[in-house]
């Protein structure tokens, strides 16, 4: 009778080319592709993965875990799932792993970049997203100080996101130029269902000067519910977990 090791993945993708990370139906999703191309080499199992993407939304190193046969070597399984995925899911690693590892609720921290650029083309257009206004880089990462510590994220997050508590920690965050490109980059002990998108949305209209300092630090700390639109996912990577 053949045993089973737990192993732990670290992936890319391209976000662009898929409905979000998890399993729906009728529609082709990251796990969706991964768990398909498991079956057809034989590998039944179930996929734990650190958290959820949208549509649209990036990943440089997202992980997952998973059990396979014990008589799998983790290089040649590596080796063979990326000659059938790529290039729209690259798989970097996979290692055998401790058998209580969840790659959800191990997870120590986070961080997410949003790329934001002056300039668009049909190559770059799910890649970044397109924002032609003059950017406050100053008044930008005054903002972001404010999301920094422990707060109640409610209102910074999709309705109906289903979790027990809103209650987040931001360990940084921070905007930065790289060439002709704004980068916003946040790290936290983990993230909400849309809470970049809202909190990149609620920069932008800091920005142009259509909300302030004060309304972000309003909505922060629960006074008030002000903006919770979604900035374009295209932007958004999901950059590296810590364990």
């Amino acid at each position: 009778m053949e045993g089973k090791i737990l192993v732990k993945a670290i992936i890319s993708y391209d976000g662009s080319k898929f409905h979000g990370l998890q399993i729906q139906p009728n529609v082709k999703t990251v796990i969706g592709e991964i768990d398909k191309t498991l079956k057809k080499i034989k590998i039944q199992t179930k996929i734990t993965t650190s958290g959820r993407t949208d549509k649209g939304v990036h990943a440089l190193n997202q992980v997952i875990s998973f059990e396979i046969p014990d008589f799998w070597k983790c290089e040649r399984l590596r080796d063979l799932l990326n000659k059938i995925l790529l290039p729209e899911i690259y798989f970097k690693k996979i290692i055998q792993t401790k058998e209580d590892f969840n790659p959800r609720f191990n997870a120590k921290k986070r961080s997410y970049r949003y790329i934001i650029s002056p300039v668009t083309n049909p190559f770059i257009e799910n890649y970044v997203t397109y924002y032609n206004k003059e950017i406050n880089l100053q008044l930008l990462n005054k903002a972001l100080q404010i999301l920094k510590g422990t707060h109640d994220f409610e209102y910074f997050s999709k309705n109906g996101s289903d979790v027990n508590s809103h209650k987040r920690e931001i360990f940084d965050a921070y905007a930065f130029r790289y060439k002709n490109k704004t980068i916003i980059k946040i790290t936290g002990n983990s993230f909400l269902r849309g809470e970049i998108r809202i909190i990149v949305d609620f920069l932008f209209k800091i920005n142009e000067g259509i909300l302030t300092l004060e309304d972000l630090k309003a909505q922060v700390d629960k006074k008030k519910l002000i903006n919770k639109h979604l900035a374009k996912p295209n932007g958004l990577y999901l950059e590296r977990i810590w364990y």
